[in-house]
């Protein structure tokens, strides 16, 4: 032993190695710092000395609660959604490590404003673990996401009486209409993403159908204003407001009506409202098994 290390140096030594116990402890997954099982699953990895891996549970846990807790407004696989920016590029996501950094910015004044939330650590962690994993599979093009393991998280007849019952699917969907052959036209990740995020398909009863690009969107929300006379007109609203209310009609051209206590009459309308309403009481079991159903529709 080289008796000629300084103490300083010692300690500094000692310091790291307790330190690196720690984390080895309390790291990664539900376990330690994050609370759950106990167990201390492997945390993140370097990839390339560029990337880390998380767990694949991890990930997993965070694809079932980001479509419950993100996903309508930052959209399907977080690219951007209803009012939400694309998660994949932002800033947050880039620099953040961990969970840390996003749970920082989720409990900040620029999210709060925007939307009030106060999502566990553990949850923020498998969150971050997802992006994260989305962020790996937009720079290399492909997907770590096992679509066998999600196909696999669900029970098809439990989510058939979910889509019957509870979740009262059928008042709008049919499985021998809207959505006959929905099972082979999108694999199980693609079904759960729009079980939560409808509007970022293209079309079609919810779920969407496809269709041609110039075709209006039915699942678009749309305001009439109603005239003193009964006349009526629907489109986009561009602004509405106490004083005035413009809409782009479905010609493509724009017309703005002042108002006067409420005159015209002015209604939104948005076809996707059930799903709003469904997606806050919506539990983790409930969309795999509704996925899980909706795979067996070939």
């Amino acid at each position: 032993m080289n008796t000629n290390i300084k103490p300083a140096l010692l300690l500094v030594c000692v310091t790291l190695a307790c330190v690196a116990s720690a984390f080895a402890q309390g790291r990664g997954g539900r376990g330690g710092a994050f609370g759950g099982s106990g167990a201390a699953p492997a945390g993140p990895q370097l990839i390339g000395g560029r990337f880390k891996a998380y767990p694949q549970d991890a990930i997993q846990r965070g694809l079932a609660s980001y479509n419950t807790t993100c996903g309508y407004c930052h959209g399907e696989r977080a690219k951007g959604g209803n009012g939400g920016p694309d998660l994949i590029r932002s800033d947050v996501t880039l620099h953040d490590e961990d969970g840390v950094g996003m749970a920082a910015y989720l409990k900040g004044d620029a999210h709060q404003k925007a939307l009030k939330t106060d999502t566990p650590q553990a949850t923020v962690y498998d969150i971050a673990a997802y992006l994260h994993s989305r962020v790996i599979a937009a720079a290399n093009r492909a997907d770590p996401i096992h679509v066998d393991d999600v196909a696999k998280a669900g029970d098809p007849k439990a989510g058939q009486a979910y889509f019957n019952g509870a979740g009262g699917c059928n008042k709008c969907h049919q499985p021998d209409g809207d959505l006959k052959g929905i099972g082979d036209r999108f694999d199980v990740v693609a079904l759960q993403d729009r079980i939560v995020s409808p509007r970022s398909g293209r079309g079609g009863g919810g779920f969407g159908r496809g269709g041609a690009p110039a075709a209006p969107d039915p699942n678009a929300i749309t305001t009439t204003v109603t005239l003193p006379n009964g006349q009526t007109f629907t489109g986009i609203s561009l602004r509405t407001t106490d004083f005035d209310v413009t809409l782009r009609l479905p010609d493509g051209s724009t017309q703005t009506w002042a108002r006067d206590n409420g005159v015209p009459k002015v209604e939104t309308h948005d076809p996707l409202a059930e799903h709003v309403r469904i997606m806050t009481k919506l539990k983790d079991s409930d969309m795999h098994n509704l996925t899980a159903y909706l795979a067996t529709l070939k």
